[in-house]
């Protein structure tokens, strides 16, 4: 079909309505679809050539809802543990760059040193180099 999404790569750049949810599955024309909105028949729909066939559940069963329970722990510890991988990450960074911070005062300080012997360095007179280059040998 010219001019359509499939052709296009197959790829629908509109956003999702309501932002879509983490569970899911994007349509190749378009629609998000998840895969508990549908009833399971018995003996009907064919399982994904890939991975895990799904089975799916009626809304209102206390299997569904067991399953969202967990999936809603599982999804709030997850979320628990990037926010903490990231609270340590940030508290890392304020430490490097406390670090940081440190090694470049000292590198300035180590640097106006340098400058201030060179000086003393440059006013020796020649006589005293010599001098003092022939004892090392």
């Amino acid at each position: 079909m010219p001019g359509s999404a499939c052709e296009a790569g197959g790829i629908n750049r509109r956003p999702r309505a309501g932002g879509g949810s983490p569970g899911a599955s994007r349509d190749p024309h378009g629609g998000a679809h998840h895969p508990h909105h549908r009833l399971h028949a018995a003996g009907g729909g064919s399982a994904a050539s890939s991975g895990k066939s799904k089975k799916l559940l009626d809304k209102s069963s206390s299997e569904y809802r067991v399953r969202r329970e967990r999936n809603n722990i599982a999804v709030r510890k997850s979320r628990d543990k990037a926010k903490q991988r990231n609270a340590e990450t940030q508290q890392k960074v304020l430490e490097l760059s406390n670090d940081n911070e440190r090694l470049r005062k000292r590198v300035e300080q180590l640097s106006r040193e340098l400058e201030t012997l060179r000086g003393i360095f440059r006013q020796l007179p020649e006589s005293s180099l010599v001098k003092a280059m022939g004892s090392c040998a």
